[in-house]
């Protein structure tokens, strides 16, 4: 399952996705990844979830991410759910590139039964095709 929490830069959906990633993290029965475009929130999050500063690898675009996804889930088999906060800021992608980004993060949610929180800035209108996921 991918569910996005879509809002305008600055409106407060980093706040919402550590909560939510808090939360679940009380319940989970396997592992919490909180994925991130920097530190800052590393304090923030409960000890036990598990943070990754994508900015800390090399990673140059949005598809080279889907690999490091697999490898994340690879590495370990237990995750439950990860939370992609802030990563769409860092490769520009228009709505169609994004929403076929997501299509590639469907497949390894459903093959992998891993659930995925991500957050998406967007100022206007939310693109018809994102709407699925929300």
């Amino acid at each position: 399952m991918i569910n996005l929490l879509i809002g305008q830069p600055g409106s407060g959906k980093t706040k919402d996705m550590i909560e939510a990633a808090n939360k679940s993290q009380a319940t989970a029965k396997g592992s919490i990844v909180f994925v991130c475009e920097s530190n800052e929130s590393i304090l923030e999050l409960k000890h036990d979830i598990r943070y990754i500063d994508i900015s800390e690898y090399p990673i140059e675009s949005s598809n080279a991410l889907i690999p490091f996804l697999y490898g994340l889930l690879g590495s370990n088999n237990d995750i439950e759910k990860i939370y992609l906060d802030g990563i769409l800021n860092i490769y520009i992608m228009t709505a169609e590139e994004i929403c076929s980004w997501l299509d590639r993060v469907k497949i390894l949610s459903d093959n992998h039964k891993v659930d995925f929180e991500i957050s998406v800035s967007i100022s206007g209108d939310t693109p018809e095709c994102l709407k699925n996921y929300i």
